[in-house]
């Protein structure tokens, strides 16, 4: 009698833990927009803002490209500028890791290269390792030609290859959103 109340207790135990609801992801935030602007163009004169709206046939023709689907038709890059000429751009987005979404910043130099990527938010219990300056150090030099998958010379980091691919992607998106919008004036659709 005894090691079957044992038994129905342990098994209790472990049915109320399985069902326990589960915590929400909580987001662990390293910058936030205006201090990464502020850090990265702090000899610019002034940042402002552009917001770009793709029209169906762009959306289609960018999802095309990437092979993967736009989250939103819509997308605010931030311009630095000193004496009137362009220093550089800012794009904040979202990638959908294994689960949750990881929040990461590209900024470019005037030409569309990529000069630094990081990691804004991150919502997943492991994979944090693309936070590591080698990883996103890879992204540096490329723009909207480059690729940027493994066959491209981008190394996944061991245990968190989901999350490399995912910021892969959404740097690889952010390169060629503002080579075919900003870079290209004749396509833009924007409110400044």
């Amino acid at each position: 009698m005894l090691k079957s109340s044992i038994r129905l207790l342990a098994s209790l135990a472990l049915l109320t833990t399985l069902l326990a609801p589960v915590a929400p992801a909580r987001a662990e935030v390293f910058f936030t927009v205006r201090e990464l602007l502020s850090a990265h163009f702090s000899k610019s004169e002034r940042v402002g803002h552009i917001e770009v709206e793709l029209s169906a046939d762009r959306r289609a023709r960018l999802e095309r490209k990437l092979g993967k689907a736009l989250g939103k038709a819509r997308y605010t890059f931030f311009v630095a500028r000193s004496g009137g000429k362009v220093d550089g751009y800012a794009l904040f987005d979202q990638e959908k890791g294994q689960h949750e979404p990881i929040g990461f910043a590209t900024f470019f130099d005037p030409r569309g290269r990529v000069t630094r990527v990081e990691v804004v938010a991150y919502r997943e219990p492991y994979g944090d390792g693309i936070r590591s300056p080698r990883f996103r150090q890879q992204f540096v030099g490329r723009d909207a030609s480059s690729g940027f998958g493994a066959k491209d010379g981008i190394d996944a980091i061991s245990g968190a290859t989901i999350s490399s691919r995912s910021l892969s992607v959404g740097v690889q998106r952010a390169s060629l959103l503002l080579r075919e919008t900003l870079l290209n004036a004749e396509t833009v659709i924007a409110k400044r």
